[in-house]
C-alpha cells in the first residue's frame, strides 16, 4: 500500500497537467497602468486600470518588428478568417494553418476601453484559431457585449 502513494500522487500530477500544452489564449483581462501627464501646477496620481477581453488580430510575420512600427493609424494587416459561420446570435470566425507553415504568425490580444495590447507568437504546432462573439439580432458583432468573446487556438 505504501508504494502505491507515491505512483498514485505521481498520476494525479499527471493528470492534472493541461491537456494540450500548445493551447493559446487570450487573457480574459488587462491591467494598465494609467500615467497621467499634468499641466503645470497640477499633480499626477497613477492608477490601475482593469480593461476585459475585446477581441483579436491574428497577424503574419515579425511579431517584434511590426509592433514596435505600428501605430494606431499603420496597425499590422491582420489575417482575414478562413470561414466564418452565424449560430443563433454568435459569430464563430477560423482561422486555419498549414502544418508546413513557413512564415511566423502572431496573436494581438485586445481589450475594451484601451489602446494596450498583448501579443505573443503562435508555436508552429497550432493548427487552428477559433473565436465567438456575441451579435445583436442583426448578426453585427456586439461593441459592449453581455458575454466576453470566447477565442483558443491549438
Amino acid at each position: 500500500m505504501l508504494r502505491t502513494l507515491p505512483l498514485l500522487a505521481v498520476l494525479a500530477a499527471v493528470t492534472a497537467l493541461p491537456a494540450h500544452a500548445d493551447e493559446v489564449r487570450c487573457p480574459p483581462s488587462l491591467t494598465v497602468q494609467a500615467q497621467p501627464e499634468a499641466p503645470g501646477g497640477w499633480s499626477p496620481y497613477p492608477a490601475k486600470d482593469q480593461h476585459a477581453f475585446a477581441g483579436v488580430a491574428l497577424v503574419e510575420g515579425d511579431r517584434a518588428a511590426q509592433m514596435a512600427s505600428s501605430s494606431l493609424a499603420a496597425a499590422p494587416a491582420a489575417l482575414e478568417p478562413d470561414r466564418s459561420l452565424r449560430r443563433g446570435r454568435a459569430e464563430i470566425r477560423q482561422w486555419d494553418f498549414p502544418a508546413a507553415r513557413r512564415t511566423n504568425v502572431f496573436l494581438i490580444c485586445r481589450y475594451n476601453g484601451t489602446q494596450a495590447t498583448l501579443a505573443i507568437d503562435l508555436p508552429r504546432t497550432v493548427r487552428r484559431c477559433q473565436i465567438t462573439e456575441e451579435t445583436d439580432a442583426r448578426g453585427m458583432v456586439l461593441d459592449k457585449p453581455a458575454t466576453a468573446p470566447q477565442f483558443l487556438c491549438r
